[in-house]
């Protein structure tokens, strides 16, 4: 990794101030499994940051995550963790709900309505992450 870009692996927004981001901001040492990653989330509520670790080799389950979420089938990501845990629900219409879980810090649920095309953006997301990553 030469010059490290931060690059968002989710970015969900309803326009109306409810959003969550996760972020990786930069990388651990060369060759390192992970990459340190910053969760944002906004609502008319709350705002806040949590620091955490996005584990590359947790790349995979996001993609089918994004498989099952384009079916309309609730997913977890990732699953069986120690950290910072996302359930999403999808509803009729383009609804979505998202459980936030980070055992040590903070749990909180949104309810937004990305934009249609939200999977497709998150898989070249995804793309880009692992690029920057070198996990192409």
């Amino acid at each position: 990794m030469d010059e490290w870009v931060p690059v968002d692996l989710i970015h969900l927004s309803d326009g109306q101030g409810v959003s969550l981001v996760l972020r990786a901001v930069e990388p651990h040492e060369p060759r390192s499994a992970r990459v340190r990653a910053e969760c944002l989330i906004t609502t008319d509520f709350m705002n806040a940051r949590l620091e955490t670790n996005i584990w590359l080799d947790h790349l995979e389950a996001w993609e089918e995550a994004l498989r099952r979420l384009g079916a309309g089938e609730d997913a977890g990501w990732p699953q069986g963790t120690r950290g910072l845990e996302l359930y999403f629900h999808p509803h009729e219409r383009g609804w979505l709900s998202i459980s936030v879980h980070d055992p040590d810090r903070l749990t909180v649920g949104l309810g937004l309505e990305p934009a249609p095309e939200w999977i497709d953006e998150h898989g070249a997301h995804l793309q880009r992450l692992r690029d920057v990553c070198g996990e192409s």
